[in-house]
């Protein structure tokens, strides 16, 4: 039997970080306290001691060794886990480093079969050279399969050939887009609030009360007085507002440029490997047997920019208890006039200049106008009582954005079969495409509502494996019964008659 392997001795700093970073605030707070009590010391004490402990015995008693077919993880002292995870079995395999990681010489290596865990094992951390070992060892083993199913395997000696590169200026294209840097500003906001700096300037410009008053408080009361609204102060607040916008623009463009810098897919046989990041550097592997779903998405800064964006959901992809892992983009920005060529390297079998799109059922338009204008008149019902009469203008405004949501959204339906898969497009300010090949397909559902029946209608959905809570789902609406029936067992046979390959 192979001899078995610890981790790196690393992992013992890198398991007591890891526990650290959730306790960092009333580290901070007791810090901060320290010289009042010593309440640094009893944290240490309480936190340190322990986690200590914990991390030295999971180095101690964690054990992996690579087997000819498959990885053998052993852990655990009073609860023994043992996990043999077949090389031809791992789908996903992850290896992350941040500074820390390249001071030492050493990677964390995340290994995914797809088994809707959220990783099936976690070796924090390893050396290079094993993380080498283990992809060459996953490659032979996807091989001897590939073989054993009478296919013709990918040669071992290909090159790599990249796919998509991503220079600085598309990075703060995408940053601008993207727009993540509010995720900081709240994050901010939160630790202002927490120190109480927060409230403090909330006062300063809203006000605490009356008597006092605050400039937004200033604006409205003058407002109400014969002197008119101060327009110094309101194009003081828009100024402040603008620089708050500008902030957030800029903090994304950074989170970006760092995020994913040096950012490179490539095709080497039937993985894409992608890398990115400055600080923390990211190196995935993603066969292209696992896709389950690409995506393109097309908003409206995307548009501005002549950009967009394609994602792909792989089996596996949710995390513990349903959540998703974040996983970027396979494209997190791309030329409009690139990704048709970008998809056909991943999807070669498919031709999108060939699709013959298929439209909603007749009088689709006519029942989703409706569904918004009783949404309108509900949303403004309430106000009435608020507002009398002045809630028609609401009810209006409302009404005629229906209208027109209603004749675009429907407008963009589309749908397809082609070449062993179905495709679905959707979406009027954000426009989405989704594609999933008959081999992915994991079940088929016509679905009819009361409204449906009275139109004669059916809608029907394709459930693909990984796919999360955020992916766009191909569930095509405003169908006649006829065509949605045909569709149903269309789909229904094609993917009963191709395996499902894992």
């Amino acid at each position: 039997m192979p001899s078995e392997q610890r981790l790196h001795p690393a992992s013992i700093l890198f398991g007591l970080l890891g526990q650290l970073r959730e306790f960092a605030i009333p580290l901070l707070l007791a810090a901060v306290a320290g010289s009042r009590g010593g309440a640094l010391d009893t944290v240490a004490l309480i936190v340190l001691i322990p986690y200590t402990v914990v991390a030295v015995g999971r180095y101690w008693w964690f054990r992996y060794r690579f087997e000819p077919h498959e990885l053998v993880v052993r852990s655990g002292l009073v609860f023994r886990n043992e996990r043999h995870i077949p090389y031809a079995r791992i789908q996903n395999l992850d290896a992350v480093e941040n500074v820390l990681h390249r001071v030492l010489g050493v990677v964390d290596v995340r290994v995914d079969t797809g088994s809707g865990s959220d990783t099936d094992a976690r070796l924090s951390v390893v050396t290079w050279n094993a993380y080498a070992d283990m992809r060459e060892r996953v490659f032979a083993g996807r091989q001897a399969a590939t073989e054993a199913a009478g296919q013709v395997p990918a040669s071992a000696d290909e090159r790599p050939r990249v796919l998509l590169e991503l220079p600085p200026r598309e990075l703060v294209v995408h940053g601008l887009i993207e727009n993540r840097g509010g995720i900081v500003i709240a994050g901010i906001i939160g630790l202002l609030w927490e120190a109480g700096i927060a409230e403090r300037l909330i006062d300063r410009v809203v006000g605490d009360d009356i008597a006092q008053g605050g400039l937004i408080r200033d604006i409205l009361a003058s407002a109400r007085t014969a002197g008119g609204v101060p327009w110094d102060r309101v194009a003081l607040v828009g100024v402040a507002l603008l620089g708050l916008l500008a902030v957030i623009r800029l903090l994304s463009v950074v989170l970006a440029l760092v995020r994913l810098h040096g950012f490179r897919v490539a095709r080497m046989g039937e993985d894409l490997r992608a890398e990115y990041g400055l600080l923390t550097r990211v190196s995935a592997t993603i066969p292209l047997r696992r896709i389950q779903t690409l995506t393109v998405t097309e908003g409206v800064l995307h548009r501005l920019f002549g950009r967009v964006s394609v994602r792909v959901d792989t089996a596996g992809g949710a995390g513990p208890q349903g959540g998703e892992r974040r996983r970027e983009s396979l494209a997190p920005v791309i030329a409009r006039g690139r990704w048709q060529a970008f998809v056909r390297d991943v999807m070669p079998e498919l031709d999108l200049t060939a699709i013959d799109w298929q439209r909603p059922g007749a009088g689709a338009t006519a029942r989703e106008v409706r569904r918004r204008l009783i949404v309108a008149a509900v949303l403004s019902a309430p106000l009435a009582y608020v507002l009398h009469w002045q809630a028609l203008v609401v009810f209006v405004a409302l009404a005629a954005w229906g209208v027109l949501a209603g004749f675009r959204y429907v407008a963009h339906l589309r749908w397809a079969v082609a070449d062993g898969a179905v495709l679905f497009k959707s979406g009027w300010l954000s426009r989405h495409l989704s594609i999933a090949r008959f081999t992915r397909i994991q079940s088929v559902a016509m679905r009819e509502s009361p409204f449906d029946r009275r139109w004669s209608m059916a809608r029907v959905s394709v459930d693909t494996a990984g796919a999360g809570a955020a992916s766009h789902r191909i569930d095509i609406p405003y169908l006649a019964r006829d065509i949605a029936a045909n569709l149903h067992a269309g789909l229904s046979a094609a993917a009963a008659r191709t395996a499902f390959p894992w």
